[in-house]
């Protein structure tokens, strides 16, 4: 057995064929324009039903305040980083004061054949409310206008109860869910929206002042733009154009308002504080002035002799410095430490100031700045959560700690700072005691002391004065720290639904499902398209191919009678041609023909070869041995009383069963009434009596069997044929049929067994199939008729394949 009987024949196409890839995709090409179909309706009616979703955005810049810094140390305490000001920008509790500034809280709609359309600022009336129950919010209230000084107001609550209010325009009317008046901006827009729908025509909803912040903070995006540049963008997504270009910009100048706003109270408290420092130490100064004045004026000193005072007077002198000064640095640790205890709420400003006014030790103004920051972080996340958060506790945890350690850190330099006071004031008294000083070198002495209080106050009074002008000219000299780069405009173009993207996308789709349809219906694509796919598989011999024919069948199947000269006669008639290939010796010849399953031709086959062979002069007689199923009778168009099975049977003579066509040359026996042992009587001997006795009268005995795939009843008369045929059907016929061949070949001993495709579609001639059998050479006829006066000089294609040589394929 050769290679091709024994390989298995694979249900699927696993090998690449383009011509008939080609061929699928023509035959399949009416379901891809329908999926065209279906996706363009599919994106029309998206795009139809579709709210349009608009974005708008908005960019701000943060300045730096680097160079501010330079100009005035003040700038430091503004400080912030780009995350922060993120933050602050996602807030809840900035988003409402931000979105409180937009007509938000009612929402108006004018009713559309398909979709409602928000009124923004665009509503031919304004309504003002009281709301009285909460109900009320997120129900739609119908407005009806019946002139334009009366309207309708009517909804339903969630309980299924209906409301309804007549009431003139510019009056307050009341329900129980709320108290309303109505003014009517464009009654000339009313009418025509009312022309249109006559009833409901508008609608509002009044929406819950807690819930319009969650409701458009999800929308909202804040994202750095670029970080080196130190820009934001602020981006929003809603369904109305205006809406969302108004959010952005509203957030972005409630920023800068915002930030105006935080310097300001910064500055302010911190200049409180100073005024209230300045008027302290303003009294301390006046006091040591006029203590200074009085002592001058007791001892009549106009310019005291410092030159006179001995070293160890000197000395004496720096110690009252010295004692000085440690009181005023305990003074400034006490107030620092008051500040710290005197509240849980700590007054961050004053902090600020004492650390503008006074140089600490290095850890201590550690700790300060320490703490500052975690009371900024604090300040700041409370415009995120709620002072009960679990964030807030645990910066309250952490600020306690600080506050903990700087007390006992400034508990602890005041005992150093109370030491060194006691051991100045004994040294003091100590000099004191020694130098003995007379009355007049002690006033000097005690003058100068007094000097040294008065510059000292003097000195810190300064100090602060200074401090007030540089927070003075940062106040005066206060600009928003952001710019606001881009602002954001309604464009009216809407970023999704985008037609064009939708329709492309379609398109795309209808196209990848149709090729992926068409590559499915390749890969399991396992009927027999061509002769092609018959000789990958089998060696057994082609007699030829019969065309398809396109137009109905008539019942009279014997269409070689009434069309001699068509297309299909001519390809029966080579193969009749072919059949002197297989067996050329006189005498009667049998010619059995069969197929693996019903509806493959092969009646139709068996009846038009008959034909052709009785043009031929030859004395030809059809049987029809499918008792289980017959069709001749239907091919003659006659009836089926009596026949084969009466003749095995003994019911009927053969004589009495031989009826006539309208060819002179062709008789033919129906199968006759079905038996209920078909098998048993094509079995039995008379059926061979049957074919010796026409054989003596009869050049050709044609027999159509039984489908050999599904009974065995045709296996003796195929196995007795001289011209055995085996029948696929183009396009009909499974790939895995090919191996009944085989078997027939290989183990029933049949090795004269030909095969014949029928009904091969003529598309399959422009794609250059079943050339070297001549079947391309007639696809300039199509399907069309020809008459023998027809003009030119016409060839048939049978005529050239009857001058190829046949190629009998047999087993060696």
């Amino acid at each position: 057995m050769t290679d091709k009987k024994q390989k298995k024949i694979s249900v699927l196409n696993d090998e690449l064929d383009v011509k008939l890839f080609l061929y699928i995709a023509k035959k399949n090409l009416i379901f891809v324009l329908l999926l065209f179909a279906i996706a363009i309706s599919s994106a029309y009616l998206y795009l139809r039903y579709t709210p349009p979703l608009y974005q708008a955005s908005s960019v701000i810049q943060i300045a730096s305040e680097l160079e501010k810094t330079r100009i005035l140390p003040t700038a430091h305490i503004y400080e912030d980083d780009i995350a922060r000001k993120i933050e602050l920008l996602r807030s809840s509790v900035f988003l409402q004061r931000a979105l409180s500034k937009l007509p938000l809280e009612i929402t108006y709609y004018s009713k559309g054949r398909v979709l409602n359309h928000e009124l923004y600022k665009s509503t031919p009336f304004i309504i003002e409310k009281n709301v009285k129950n909460s109900n009320i919010y997120g129900l739609p209230i119908y407005v009806d206008f019946l002139s334009d000084s009366l309207a309708v107001l009517s909804y339903e609550l969630r309980n299924n109860e209906h409301r309804r209010i007549e009431v003139k325009a510019g009056e307050w009317g009341e329900l129980p869910e709320f108290d309303f008046k109505i003014e009517i901006l464009n009654f000339k827009a009313i009418e025509d929206q009312q022309s249109i729908f006559s009833r409901n025509s508008y609608f509002f909803i009044i929406n819950n002042p807690a819930n319009i912040v969650s409701y458009y903070a999800k929308d909202i995006k804040v994202n750095v733009l670029n970080a080196a540049a130190k820009t934001i963008e602020i981006s929003y997504s809603g369904n109305n154009a205006g809406k969302t270009s108004d959010i952005v910009n509203a957030i972005a100048e409630e920023f800068k308002i915002y930030d105006l706003e935080r310097k300001a109270e910064s500055a302010n408290n911190i200049l409180s504080y100073i005024d209230l420092q300045l008027e302290l130490i303003f009294d301390k100064l006046t006091e040591s002035e006029l203590e200074l004045e009085r002592f001058k004026n007791k001892y009549e000193i106009t310019e005291p002799a410092h030159d006179n005072l001995t070293p160890m007077k000197n000395r004496l002198n720096e110690l009252q410095n010295q004692l000085i000064n440690l009181e005023i640095e305990r003074s400034i640790y006490q107030d620092i430490e008051k500040n710290l205890l005197e509240s849980e709420e700590i007054d961050i400003y004053k902090l600020v100031a004492v650390l503008a006014g006074i140089d600490f030790q290095n850890n201590i103004s550690n700790m300060m700045r320490a703490l500052h920051d975690l009371l900024m972080e604090r300040e700041k996340l409370l415009y995120q959560v709620t002072p009960r958060s679990s964030q807030i506790a645990a910066l309250d945890y952490q600020i306690d700690i600080q506050k903990r350690y700087l007390v006992e850190s400034i508990n602890s330099i005041k005992s150093n700072i109370e030491l060194r006071l006691a051991d100045i004031k004994s040294k003091i008294e100590e000099y004191n005691e020694f130098l003995k000083i007379e009355p007049r070198e002690y006033s000097l002495v005690e003058y100068s002391r007094l000097q040294r209080i008065y510059s000292i106050n003097e000195k810190f009074y300064n100090q602060l004065v200074e401090k007030k002008a540089e927070y003075s000219i940062s106040v005066a000299g206060h600009v928003p720290q952001s710019t606001i780069l881009e602002r954001s405009a309604s464009t009216g173009r809407p970023i999704s639904p985008r037609p064009r993207a939708i329709y492309i996308s379609g398109v795309l789709a209808s196209l990848f499902l149709g090729a992926g349809l068409i590559f499915l219906r390749y890969i399991f694509y396992n009927e027999i398209p061509s002769l092609n796919d018959i000789l990958k598989h089998t060696d057994a011999p082609i007699l030829g191919v019969i065309p398809k024919y396109k137009s109905a069948i008539p019942k009279d199947q014997l269409l070689v009678l009434d069309k001699p000269k068509s297309v299909i006669a001519e390809a029966l008639r080579s193969i009749r041609t072919n059949l002197q290939f297989i067996d050329n010796s006189p005498g009667s010849k049998i010619i059995a023909v069969t197929s693996t399953i019903s509806s493959e031709g092969k009646t139709f086959f068996a009846v038009n070869l008959a034909g052709i062979l009785a043009f031929s002069n030859k004395k030809v007689i059809v049987i029809d041995f499918d008792m289980r199923k017959p069709k001749i009778h239907f091919g003659f168009n006659v009836a089926n009383n009596n026949g084969v099975s009466t003749i095995l049977s003994g019911i009927d003579s053969l004589e009495k069963c031989i009826q006539k066509s309208k060819e002179s040359n062709l008789d033919f026996i129906t199968a006759g009434p079905v038996p209920p042992n078909p098998s048993e009587l094509i079995l039995s001997p008379k059926m061979d009596e049957l074919l010796d006795e026409l054989k003596k009268t009869y050049d050709y005995i044609i027999i159509d069997n039984p489908p050999v795939g599904i009974v065995t009843d045709g296996m003796k008369s195929i196995m007795k044929a001289n011209y055995p045929i085996y029948l696929f059907k183009a396009n009909f016929s499974k790939r895995i049929f090919i191996q009944n061949v085989n078997r027939l070949i290989g183990e029933n001993k049949i090795p004269n067994l030909a095969i014949v495709l029928n009904s091969v579609d003529k598309q399959y001639s422009s794609y250059g199939y079943d050339k070297g059998y001549a079947y391309g050479y007639y696809g300039d006829y199509g399907y069309e008729y020809y008459d023998e006066n027809r003009n030119g000089n016409t060839k048939s294609f049978f005529n050239l394949f009857s001058k190829l040589q046949f190629r009998l394929k047999r087993k060696s």
